[in-house]
């Protein structure tokens, strides 16, 4: 794996709505330094951080549907830590998504959104589970 303090290119917003195979290619072109993989939507994927690998989110079409990016995307590690300690830490490692603190159980929306992750907290104020993008 590459060095993830210098990882060239990190995120290509201008090529939503293009073809995978086409964003893929660019992706490579401008960044050597990853692999750019296509998934199709509703794919399982491993959620370990890699700084040489990019998904590249394409709907039934093959259309991009997310910006592709590097970026951790989920924060086991924060199990037990303070909530909002944690909200901090998954902003500075993701620069995309916003953090967002919960108590256990209040209701939220289903739909998925690439710059979101909840942080659930229990009444103590502690991440109960795996924080991830979502």
């Amino acid at each position: 794996m590459e060095d993830c303090n210098d990882t060239g290119k990190s995120s290509w917003p201008e090529l939503v709505g293009a073809y995978g195979e086409v964003a893929v290619a660019i992706i490579v072109r401008e960044n050597p330094k990853v692999g750019a993989v296509i998934v199709k939507e509703g794919m399982m994927v491993t959620m370990d951080y890699r700084c040489d690998r990019v998904w590249v989110w394409v709907n039934k079409y093959g259309i991009v549907k997310q910006t592709p990016q590097i970026g951790k995307n989920s924060w086991p590690e924060l199990v037990g830590e303070n909530g909002e300690t944690a909200a901090a830490k998954i902003e500075k490692e993701n620069h995309n998504v916003d953090a967002i603190v919960l108590l256990e159980g209040t209701p939220v929306t289903k739909d998925f959104r690439c710059n979101r992750v909840w942080v659930w907290v229990d009444e103590k104020g502690n991440v109960t589970r795996a924080p991830r993008i979502g």
